[in-house]
């Protein structure tokens, strides 16, 4: 019966051992994949443009798990060109890895010096 029983110890232990060794080649495994991932604006974080001055927003960028999830980025924004303020323009990504995160860009509008004309092709 020892012989039995220590046969059953050894089947559990390899057991464990292979358990271990998934986990463990699994965490390095999902490191290696994600090392390049990431989820960021394109360009300036903080704009300042001038009343009636029209911004063509550069967006974002998202990597997720290697493979490039851009075009599942949504852009929200209050950007009101026309009237002093500071707004911004939201980013969301529809993706298992940056599910709950945002990302925002600022845009300051500020009225144009007298004698000044805003350039609206800036």
């Amino acid at each position: 019966m020892a012989k039995g029983k220590a046969k059953k110890s050894l089947k559990f232990i390899i057991l464990l051992v292979l358990i271990a060794g998934a986990i463990v080649g699994g965490f390095f495994t999902a490191k290696h994949i994600t090392r390049n991932d990431t989820f960021e604006i394109i360009g300036d974080k903080t704009v300042t443009i001038q009343v009636g001055q029209v911004y063509e927003d550069q967006g974002a960028k998202a990597i997720s798990f290697g493979k490039d999830v851009s075009s599942k980025i949504t852009t929200e924004s209050n950007v009101n060109n026309m009237e002093e303020g500071s707004y911004y323009i939201k980013y969301t990504v529809d993706d298992i890895r940056y599910k709950n995160i945002e990302r925002y860009r600022i845009v300051i509008v500020i009225a144009t010096s007298e004698g000044e004309v805003s350039d609206e092709n800036n």
